[in-house]
């Protein structure tokens, strides 16, 4: 298939293979025992501490992809597209943003709920035996791709890019699973919840909102966009983006299944 042909894309291509992998990333019994309302508020609590300590490294490689973006020197004009490095631009800068406000909604949340997000010790350090295994995964991901070093001369932003739209992809999935399975149950009395409604109530609305689904569409657009760009009908080349992407994607895969507790 030629890349010229529009109806080829990048994230099309990641979504096809390791699909069993996917499911599992996106269907955990942790998620239907949120829309059920029957965890526990200790583990919720660790979870929720964890995916607060992921939003570091989140915003470290919002940072490194902003280092490494090709920023065109000459003025675009106003009454032209913005080419993609300044659309992403725009996407990172919304990121940093957005990661920022879900922290406050998070304590927020934690603070109304009477739930605990606190698992570092006397220092203010979270040691690796509080980590779960799905942010140590995350953490060495984040890593891999923030070292400083000089990126890839072709498209240098294609990795950190897929990460990005795969974490979102995966989470607004799980959580609209886990959303159409709250559905499928009583919605009454969640104050009775074993959270007091925590993840019914504010969690699983706040991580399946319309803005949510169009920041990470945006996204997509844009990746696909701009691999489309790049490799026009090179084959060798198609086939080399797509090898570089799916490394990171099933890396990715990996954290978000394990970032689930067991339940």
């Amino acid at each position: 298939m030629s890349t010229g042909n529009p109806s080829w894309s990048l994230t099309s291509h990641l979504l096809s293979v390791h699909e069993d992998q996917f499911v599992r990333a996106t269907q955990s019994p942790f998620l239907k025992r949120a829309a059920q309302g029957s965890l526990s508020k200790a583990v919720i609590s660790n979870w929720l501490a964890n995916d607060r300590l992921y939003m570091r490294g989140y915003i470290r490689l919002t940072g490194e992809l902003l280092r490494i973006l090709d920023l065109p020197e000459k003025p675009v004009s106003t009454k032209s597209r913005d080419p993609i490095e300044l659309r992403l631009l725009d996407w990172l800068v919304d990121a940093l943003v957005n990661i920022r406000r879900e922290e406050r909604f998070f304590l927020d949340v934690a603070e109304r709920y009477h739930i605990n997000v606190d698992i570092a010790d006397s220092n203010g350090r979270v040691s690796d035996a509080k980590k779960i295994e799905g942010l140590k995964k995350f953490d060495k991901l984040f890593a891999s791709l923030t070292t400083g070093e000089a990126p890839a001369a072709f498209l240098p932003w294609l990795e950190g890019v897929v990460v990005f739209w795969a974490t979102e992809k995966v989470y607004f999935t799980a959580w609209s699973w886990a959303k159409e399975q709250a559905a499928a149950s009583s919605m009454v009395d969640m104050e009775k919840d074993e959270d007091g409604g925590a993840m019914r109530k504010e969690f699983i609305p706040n991580w399946t909102n319309e803005e949510f689904i169009m920041f990470v569409d945006t996204l997509e657009g844009l990746l696909n966009e701009g691999v489309r760009e790049a490799v026009g009908a090179d084959e060798a080349m198609r086939r080399l983006v797509e090898d570089r992407a799916s490394r990171v994607w099933a890396e990715l895969l990996d954290a978000e299944e394990h970032f689930w507790p067991q339940v």
